[in-house]
């Protein structure tokens, strides 16, 4: 019976020991997953932040080719209404349409081209993310609106091809200046739905970085909780084994 209870009070300082290391390494793997997880998700963070500050950019310099297309409307349908040739009308004309594209539009291209690759690489990102970091849950289609701002923009491109060569003369021919009016009211059109959809897009960088945040802090109470749950659990098996060794000392002295 001694020799049992010696094995037993052995069994039960072990236990005891494993227990208690077991609890700190518990909370030791839980900041190092805590610190995992925010490096990953501080990627996605990053790139949401870049975009959502292009689209301040983008959203200026909009509303800026906005009002040169209405200043090109108006001098086109100023030339369209006079009863003669204005080759001055014409000219201001060429230059107000040469200043639009040069200017705002081509920037506007640019700033835009840089805010579309941010955000279709934030989006891939996260797609990423989610897989690993099963707690993230971001809406999806932001693809689909950034389809259809390439789309209102080809349609700006189109019209601008067919204007942008014609210069003072061929401003001047007949019926021409009333076609670029029109034009321009379809441009207009196409500005005002690129605005709603840049607004669309805005909101969804601002939700995908609440969702981001909300996932980090997620993630450390699920991290918390699980620790605090080892723990609690190491603390009762080391207990249980403290009761085992003190049977053990009782058993070693009969």
């Amino acid at each position: 019976m001694r020799v049992l209870g010696w094995m037993t009070s052995a069994v039960g300082v072990i236990g005891v020991v494993a227990c208690n290391g077991l609890a700190p390494l518990l909370w030791l793997l839980r900041s190092n997953l805590r610190g995992r997880a925010g490096d990953l998700l501080a990627v996605p963070t990053a790139g949401l932040e870049a975009a959502g500050m292009l689209t301040e950019s983008v959203a200026s310099w909009l509303e800026d080719a906005r009002l040169r297309v209405e200043g090109i409307k108006a001098k086109a349908d100023e030339l369209a209404r006079a009863p003669d040739v204005d080759p001055a009308a014409a000219t201001d004309l060429a230059t107000a349409i040469d200043g639009f594209i040069t200017g705002p539009y081509a920037t506007l291209r640019t700033v835009y081209s840089g805010l579309r690759e941010r955000t279709q690489a934030a989006g891939d990102l996260l797609g990423g993310v989610a897989k690993a970091v099963p707690v993230l849950a971001i809406g999806g289609g932001i693809a689909e609106r950034l389809q259809a701002i390439d789309a209102r923009m080809r349609e700006i491109d189109a019209s601008i091809t067919m204007i942008g060569g014609l210069g003072p003369a061929g401003l001047a021919e007949p019926g021409v200046a009333a076609s670029v009016a029109e034009r321009a009211v379809a441009a207009e059109e196409h500005v005002r739905v690129i605005g709603e959809l840049l607004a669309e897009v805005e909101a969804w960088l601002d939700a995908s970085r609440d969702q981001v945040a909300e996932a980090d802090r997620r993630t450390g109470r699920y991290l918390t909780v699980g620790a605090v749950v080892g723990t609690a659990l190491a603390l009762f098996v080391a207990w249980l084994n403290v009761l085992l060794f003190q049977q053990g000392r009782r058993w070693s002295r009969r």
